[in-house]
Protein backbone atom coordinates (compact mmCIF):
# COMPACT_ATOMS: atom_id res chain seq x y z
CA UNK A 1 0.00 0.00 0.00
CA UNK A 2 1.33 3.54 -0.98
CA UNK A 3 1.74 6.40 1.64
CA UNK A 4 -0.42 9.61 0.58
CA UNK A 5 2.11 12.54 -0.16
CA UNK A 6 1.74 16.28 -0.88
CA UNK A 7 4.08 18.55 -2.26
CA UNK A 8 4.77 22.23 -0.83
CA UNK A 9 5.58 23.64 -3.80
CA UNK A 10 4.20 23.84 -7.11
CA UNK A 11 6.92 25.99 -9.05
CA UNK A 12 10.13 24.59 -10.85
CA UNK A 13 11.54 22.69 -7.79
CA UNK A 14 8.39 21.03 -7.08
CA UNK A 15 7.56 19.91 -10.16
CA UNK A 16 10.96 18.49 -10.50
CA UNK A 17 10.42 16.85 -6.81
CA UNK A 18 6.91 15.75 -8.87
CA UNK A 19 8.90 13.61 -11.60
CA UNK A 20 11.25 12.18 -8.69
CA UNK A 21 8.67 11.01 -6.85
CA UNK A 22 7.87 9.23 -10.15
CA UNK A 23 10.92 7.35 -10.46
CA UNK A 24 11.03 6.57 -6.98
CA UNK A 25 7.96 4.72 -7.60
CA UNK A 26 8.91 3.04 -10.42
CA UNK A 27 11.98 1.45 -8.69
CA UNK A 28 9.91 1.03 -5.32
CA UNK A 29 6.28 1.95 -5.66
CA UNK A 30 5.89 4.26 -2.74
CA UNK A 31 3.85 7.21 -2.52
CA UNK A 32 0.63 8.04 -3.96
CA UNK A 33 0.80 11.79 -4.69
CA UNK A 34 -2.51 13.77 -3.95
CA UNK A 35 -1.25 17.25 -5.26
CA UNK A 36 0.25 20.22 -4.61
CA UNK A 37 -0.03 23.00 -1.66
CA UNK A 38 0.83 26.25 -2.82
CA UNK A 39 -0.38 29.68 -1.38
CA UNK A 40 0.78 31.20 -5.09
CA UNK A 41 -1.68 28.79 -6.97
CA UNK A 42 -5.33 28.87 -7.49
CA UNK A 43 -6.82 26.28 -5.42
CA UNK A 44 -8.30 23.28 -7.61
CA UNK A 45 -6.24 24.53 -10.55
CA UNK A 46 -3.98 21.91 -11.80
CA UNK A 47 -0.10 21.82 -12.00
CA UNK A 48 1.47 19.09 -14.55
CA UNK A 49 -2.28 17.06 -13.99
CA UNK A 50 -1.76 17.41 -10.04
CA UNK A 51 -4.35 19.29 -8.14
CA UNK A 52 -3.70 21.94 -6.19
CA UNK A 53 -5.23 21.75 -2.63
CA UNK A 54 -4.60 25.14 -1.05
CA UNK A 55 -2.00 26.75 0.94
CA UNK A 56 -1.00 26.59 4.44
CA UNK A 57 -4.27 27.16 5.73
CA UNK A 58 -5.51 23.79 3.89
CA UNK A 59 -2.70 22.07 4.93
CA UNK A 60 -3.18 22.80 8.23
CA UNK A 61 -6.51 21.51 8.19
CA UNK A 62 -5.78 18.06 7.05
CA UNK A 63 -7.87 15.74 9.30
CA UNK A 64 -5.62 12.42 7.72
CA UNK A 65 -2.43 11.47 8.00
CA UNK A 66 -0.41 12.91 5.19
CA UNK A 67 3.59 12.86 4.26
CA UNK A 68 4.87 16.38 3.11
CA UNK A 69 7.54 17.25 0.93
CA UNK A 70 8.55 21.47 0.85
CA UNK A 71 10.02 21.50 -2.52
CA UNK A 72 11.21 25.38 -2.28
CA UNK A 73 14.36 26.52 -2.94
CA UNK A 74 14.87 29.22 -0.58
CA UNK A 75 16.10 28.12 2.60
CA UNK A 76 14.20 31.15 4.72
CA UNK A 77 10.70 30.62 3.20
CA UNK A 78 10.86 27.13 3.66
CA UNK A 79 11.83 27.23 7.41
CA UNK A 80 8.59 29.70 8.11
CA UNK A 81 6.27 26.86 6.07
CA UNK A 82 7.31 24.42 8.45
CA UNK A 83 7.14 26.71 11.02
CA UNK A 84 3.51 27.37 10.46
CA UNK A 85 2.64 23.61 9.56
CA UNK A 86 0.83 23.05 13.15
CA UNK A 87 -0.73 20.04 11.66
CA UNK A 88 -0.08 16.46 13.99
CA UNK A 89 -1.36 14.76 11.28
CA UNK A 90 1.64 15.84 9.05
CA UNK A 91 5.37 14.30 9.12
CA UNK A 92 8.08 14.72 6.56
CA UNK A 93 10.22 11.61 5.18
CA UNK A 94 13.73 11.83 3.81
CA UNK A 95 13.24 11.78 -0.29
CA UNK A 96 16.20 9.91 -1.65
CA UNK A 97 16.30 9.41 -5.79
CA UNK A 98 17.53 6.16 -6.49
CA UNK A 99 19.79 7.34 -8.58
CA UNK A 100 21.63 9.15 -6.34
CA UNK A 101 25.03 7.31 -4.68
CA UNK A 102 24.30 7.78 -0.70
CA UNK A 103 27.92 6.81 0.20
CA UNK A 104 28.47 5.15 3.31
CA UNK A 105 24.63 4.17 4.99
CA UNK A 106 25.90 3.18 8.37
CA UNK A 107 27.64 6.41 8.90
CA UNK A 108 26.25 9.42 6.76
CA UNK A 109 22.85 10.87 8.56
CA UNK A 110 19.89 12.89 7.11
CA UNK A 111 17.54 15.02 8.92
CA UNK A 112 13.98 14.79 8.37
CA UNK A 113 12.08 16.43 5.23
CA UNK A 114 15.88 16.76 3.40
CA UNK A 115 15.57 15.75 -0.39
CA UNK A 116 18.54 14.54 -2.21
CA UNK A 117 18.43 14.54 -6.00
CA UNK A 118 19.23 12.41 -8.87
CA UNK A 119 23.10 12.42 -9.23
CA UNK A 120 24.44 13.25 -6.24
CA UNK A 121 27.37 11.71 -4.83
CA UNK A 122 28.06 11.31 -1.08
CA UNK A 123 31.10 9.60 0.44
CA UNK A 124 30.99 8.98 4.12
CA UNK A 125 31.17 10.70 7.84
CA UNK A 126 28.06 13.50 5.93
CA UNK A 127 25.59 14.91 8.48
CA UNK A 128 22.70 17.11 7.29
CA UNK A 129 20.04 19.00 9.64
CA UNK A 130 16.56 19.00 9.09
CA UNK A 131 14.86 20.34 5.58
CA UNK A 132 17.91 20.27 3.34
CA UNK A 133 17.90 20.12 0.00
CA UNK A 134 21.11 18.71 -2.31
CA UNK A 135 20.37 18.99 -5.89
CA UNK A 136 21.49 17.45 -9.16
CA UNK A 137 24.70 16.12 -9.60
CA UNK A 138 26.57 17.80 -6.48
CA UNK A 139 29.05 16.00 -4.52
CA UNK A 140 29.93 15.64 -1.30
CA UNK A 141 33.31 14.57 0.81
CA UNK A 142 33.65 13.10 3.79
CA UNK A 143 32.75 14.56 7.33
CA UNK A 144 30.75 17.18 5.70
CA UNK A 145 28.06 18.95 8.25
CA UNK A 146 24.68 20.70 6.48
CA UNK A 147 22.94 22.91 9.13
CA UNK A 148 19.10 23.08 8.81
CA UNK A 149 17.55 23.87 5.98
CA UNK A 150 20.49 23.84 3.52
CA UNK A 151 19.88 24.46 0.17
CA UNK A 152 22.77 23.31 -2.38
CA UNK A 153 22.18 23.92 -5.94
CA UNK A 154 22.99 21.52 -8.79
CA UNK A 155 26.47 20.45 -9.35
CA UNK A 156 27.93 21.98 -6.37
CA UNK A 157 31.47 20.45 -4.85
CA UNK A 158 31.95 20.27 -1.29
CA UNK A 159 34.90 18.38 -0.03
CA UNK A 160 35.71 17.19 3.19
CA UNK A 161 35.63 18.61 6.78
CA UNK A 162 33.64 21.38 6.04
CA UNK A 163 31.12 22.86 8.02
CA UNK A 164 28.36 24.33 7.06
CA UNK A 165 25.33 26.50 9.33
CA UNK A 166 21.71 26.74 9.15
CA UNK A 167 20.14 28.35 6.43
CA UNK A 168 23.00 28.76 3.77
CA UNK A 169 22.11 28.29 -0.29
CA UNK A 170 24.99 27.59 -2.03
CA UNK A 171 24.30 28.71 -5.82
CA UNK A 172 24.79 26.67 -8.94
CA UNK A 173 27.95 25.46 -9.58
CA UNK A 174 30.05 26.63 -6.56
CA UNK A 175 32.89 25.04 -4.77
CA UNK A 176 33.92 24.39 -1.31
CA UNK A 177 37.72 23.56 -0.60
CA UNK A 178 38.50 21.03 2.45
CA UNK A 179 38.51 22.43 5.76
CA UNK A 180 35.95 25.84 5.51
CA UNK A 181 33.34 26.55 8.02
CA UNK A 182 30.53 29.10 6.59
CA UNK A 183 28.41 30.03 9.15
CA UNK A 184 24.53 30.38 9.53
CA UNK A 185 22.50 32.46 6.67
CA UNK A 186 24.86 32.90 3.97
CA UNK A 187 24.45 33.06 0.16
CA UNK A 188 27.61 31.39 -1.99
CA UNK A 189 26.91 32.97 -5.33
CA UNK A 190 26.92 30.42 -8.51
CA UNK A 191 30.11 29.64 -9.50
CA UNK A 192 31.93 30.90 -7.04
CA UNK A 193 34.99 29.45 -4.69
CA UNK A 194 35.40 29.83 -1.34
CA UNK A 195 38.56 29.16 0.11
CA UNK A 196 38.35 30.24 3.72
CA UNK A 197 36.47 30.59 6.73
CA UNK A 198 33.50 33.44 7.05
CA UNK A 199 31.03 34.42 9.38
CA UNK A 200 26.83 34.76 9.44
CA UNK A 201 24.79 36.50 7.27
CA UNK A 202 26.86 37.31 4.11
CA UNK A 203 27.16 37.30 0.58
CA UNK A 204 30.22 35.34 -0.81
CA UNK A 205 30.84 35.80 -4.55
CA UNK A 206 33.86 35.68 -7.32
CA UNK A 207 37.22 33.57 -6.90
CA UNK A 208 38.07 32.96 -4.71
CA UNK A 209 35.02 34.01 -2.79
CA UNK A 210 35.00 37.53 -1.03
CA UNK A 211 32.20 38.82 1.43
CA UNK A 212 29.53 41.17 0.80
CA UNK A 213 26.97 41.86 4.26
CA UNK A 214 23.58 40.12 3.18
Amino acid sequence: MKNKLAIFGAGGFGREVAAMIAQINDFKPTWEVIGFFDDGKEKNSTVDDLEILGGINELNLVTFHLSVVVAVADPNIRRVLVETTTNDKINFPVLAHPGANLGDRNRNKFGRGSIVTAGVILTTGIETGEFCIINLASTIGHDVKLGNFCTVMPACSISGNVSIGSRCLLGTGSRIIQGITIGENCLVGAGSVVTKSFDSDLKLLGVPARKLKK
